[in-house]
């Protein structure tokens, strides 16, 4: 039986994302003043975050050369919103990814932010805009909202039992934690699958103003989580 209403916490962007201060952007990326260099914003030490030059990260820690920094989430304050409990209630969580490869790395570390050291890697490959997490709210997501409406007669013969179709592009707006795997390029059947087992969403970035397109997410086994076991995380890259 498919679950069908998901407890989430919505993520959600300020509205400047930032840039290495060493870079030199095109006049068109800049024209709107969305896009900034790093040094004319303040970045709060630990602040959660996606991607970017700046990384708050653990005294000791070393940098993957082979990875980008994804990003970090303060679970002091996003755990505040976790109806399961599966999430630590304090420290932080890293994500370093190549999005070319779907693989990466999570690091959990139980330190305030005071105790984080500021490593800044200014770059032009993947996730050198970075963008702060605003606010994180509770929220729900239902299966339901998946499927749609065929547009066009010749859909029709391709609908379920209900008369609907499959939306490949449905919650690639939503950034989150937990509720239901996205990715545009997979079938309604392997994302049930996913749905249907113990996977849970560890992250998803999405395109409510943090990518402009494509879908960033970081699966992980519920048991996982809950012993604090970060080494078997999945990475995706949806993008059409």
């Amino acid at each position: 039986m498919k679950q069908e209403i998901f407890d989430i916490i919505e993520l959600r962007p300020e509205a400047k994302h930032y840039y290495g201060d060493s870079l030199k952007m095109p006049d068109i990326l800049l024209k709107d003043g969305t896009l900034v260099k790093a040094g004319t914003i303040e970045i709060p030490l630990g602040h959660s975050r996606y991607g970017g030059p700046i990384a708050d990260l653990p005294k000791d820690f070393e940098y993957p050369n082979d990875l980008r920094f994804a990003g970090q989430l303060d679970l002091k304050q996003i755990a505040l919103h976790d109806k399961s409990e599966l999430l630590p209630k304090s420290g932080h969580l890293f994500f370093f990814a190549d999005i070319m490869e779907d693989k990466g790395l999570v690091v959990y570390a139980d330190l305030d932010n005071n105790e984080l050291v500021r490593v800044v890697k200014d770059h032009e490959d993947n996730f050198f805009e970075g963008v702060l997490i605003k606010e994180a709210i509770p929220s729900i997501e239902k299966l339901s909202d998946r499927y749609r409406e065929p547009e066009y007669e010749d859909e029709e013969e391709y609908t379920n039992e209900d008369g609907l179709l499959w939306d490949y592009f449905a919650g690639s707006e939503t950034s989150k934690i937990f509720g239901i795997f996205t990715h545009c390029q997979y079938q309604e059947k392997q994302i049930l699958e996913v749905v249907n087992s113990d996977k849970v969403v560890l992250l998803q970035i999405g395109e409510n103003g943090f990518n402009d397109e494509g879908v960033f997410s970081v699966l992980i086994d519920k048991n996982d989580l809950k012993a604090l076991n970060f080494d078997n995380c999945i990475f995706h890259w949806g993008q059409s």
